[in-house]
Order: structure tokens, then C-alpha cells, then sequence
């Protein structure tokens, strides 16, 4: 029975390693590809043994000014994440700690919200921007963000706080502490497994997001996911400098997984074990 199941245990990491290997072979033949010289980019057969330049990559951030948008998608992401971490968890708290009334059909409301898919409203965010003069700025498409991401901390962080035991805060309250020094003291260092986890997730449909972005700028805000789609027209396509752009979408949030990596496994696993 033992050596049965070592067996199914083998062959489930050897279909996970494989699975896994081919998901990534798209990224591995991107990555490749925007340090090729344009002159062997689409070379039929594919040419593997070359020597590397960052000219795809000096052309995107320095010629076609794309620097520029990474760092409107950095600013953007930033201050919507912290915004909706700063107004999402006392929320998500207060929904698992108080017995409000009408809190189920609030949760439910509230969830809507990030159910609703952004081409629904991309038209609306567009009026309302022009009307409020906030189109093609920061504050009009992180006020926009800030729709999806604020539902989407509160509905998963509301999960993190019911697994805290309440009891916890009530013995630091019975010695004496005020509820939101317990809260200060108890709750929040527990819940940073789930404020990490959270914030990636926000951070990755922050990040990549496309439409809402693609409607509410032009040149001045305009995000990385935006800009790359320059890269496709209807002459060619500039292989070499979408690889780049696209590598720049996706490593800033690959190295965010690997640094939070220890809290972002304990926070999807959180609540799991008792």
C-alpha cells in the first residue's frame, strides 16, 4: 500500500512538472525573442543560438517612450492599492466582527460589483470622466480601479478576519485595551498573510488591466498594457518589441510573488487548518 502510494505521488509531480514546463514554454520563447536582433526575429526555422542585445529593450523604453508608461502603471497601481487596502479592511473587519443589519445583502451587493465586467462600464467611466475633467489622469483611472479592487479587498479579507477568533480581541479588551489597540495589537499581525495575498491579487488585475485604461487615457496616463499594443499594426508586427513590453508586464509582478512568497502561502492557506 506504502509503495502504491509513493507511486501516485511521483506521478502527480511528474504531470505537475510537466504541465508546468509547458505553460511556460510561451514565456521562456518570449523572453528569448526580445533579446533577438530584429534581423532573425521571425527566422523560419527559429534561430536558438545568438548573441543577446538590449536593443528592443532601449528601443521601447527610450525611443518609443514606453519608461514613461511603466511608470504611469506603477504610479497607478500604487496608490489604488494602498487606497483599497485602507478602506477595504476596516470594512472587511467591520462586516465579520458586528452583526449589522442587512450586512448578507450588502456582502452580496458588494460582490456584484466585481462580477460586473468592465466593457459594461468602460462607456459610463467615460462620461463620468469627461464631465468631471478626469479623463487621461491618475486620479480619474484609479477612481475607476478603485470600483473592482475596493469589492474584490473587503469580500476576500472579510474571509481572513471571520477565521481570527474574536476571542483573541476579547481577552486583550478584558486586560484593559480598547478595541482598536486590540485591533492594533491582535488582529492586524494576524491578518498579514491575508493583506499579502490580497494585495497581489489586487495588484495583478491592477496591472494587467487593458479596456478601462484603453478608454480613459490618452498620452499622459496611459498604462504599459496600453502602450504595447502599438506593437501590432496593420503593416507588421514588431515581434521583437512586444516581447520586450510584455516581459516588463510580467516580471514586475513575478518578482512581487517570489519576495512575498512566504506570506502569500500562508495566506491562501489561511483558515485551511485549525
Amino acid at each position: 500500500m506504502k509503495n502504491k502510494e509513493i507511486m501516485i505521488k511521483i506521478v502527480a509531480y511528474v504531470v505537475i512538472i510537466i504541465f508546468s514546463l509547458i505553460s511556460f514554454i510561451p514565456f521562456i520563447t518570449g523572453l528569448i525573442t526580445a533579446f533577438k536582433p530584429e534581423t532573425i526575429q521571425i527566422h523560419s526555422p527559429p534561430i536558438w543560438i545568438f548573441e543577446p542585445t538590449l536593443s528592443n529593450y532601449e528601443r521601447i523604453l527610450f525611443t518609443k517612450g514606453n519608461l514613461y508608461n511603466l511608470m504611469n502603471s506603477f504610479i497607478v497601481t500604487f496608490f489604488n492599492i494602498i487606497i483599497s487596502l485602507v478602506v477595504g479592511i476596516p470594512a472587511a473587519y467591520a462586516l465579520a466582527r458586528f452583526n449589522l443589519k442587512g450586512s448578507g445583502a450588502l456582502l452580496s451587493w458588494i460582490i456584484s460589483l466585481r462580477m460586473i465586467p468592465p466593457v459594461v462600464v468602460a462607456i459610463p467611466f467615460f462620461s463620468l470622466a469627461q464631465s468631471f475633467n478626469l479623463y487621461d489622469s491618475y486620479i480619474g483611472l484609479t477612481l475607476s480601479y478603485m470600483c473592482f479592487s475596493i469589492p474584490m479587498v473587503i469580500w476576500i479579507m472579510r474571509g481572513f478576519c471571520v477565521e481570527i477568533p474574536k476571542e483573541l480581541e476579547e481577552s486583550a479588551m478584558m486586560d484593559g485595551c480598547s478595541r482598536l489597540y486590540a485591533i492594533y495589537k491582535i488582529v492586524l499581525p494576524l491578518m498579514i498573510p491575508g493583506i499579502v495575498a490580497t494585495t497581489l491579487l489586487v495588484v495583478m488585475v491592477i496591472w494587467n488591466e487593458y479596456l478601462i485604461a484603453l478608454i480613459l487615457t490618452g498620452r499622459e496616463a496611459q498604462t504599459l498594457p496600453v502602450s504595447t499594443a502599438r506593437y501590432i499594426t496593420r503593416v507588421r508586427i514588431e515581434w521583437g518589441s512586444l516581447f520586450a513590453a510584455n516581459s516588463l508586464i510580467v516580471i514586475p509582478i513575478l518578482i512581487l510573488a517570489i519576495s512575498i512568497q512566504k506570506h502569500l502561502v500562508r495566506g491562501l492557506t489561511f483558515g485551511t487548518i485549525k
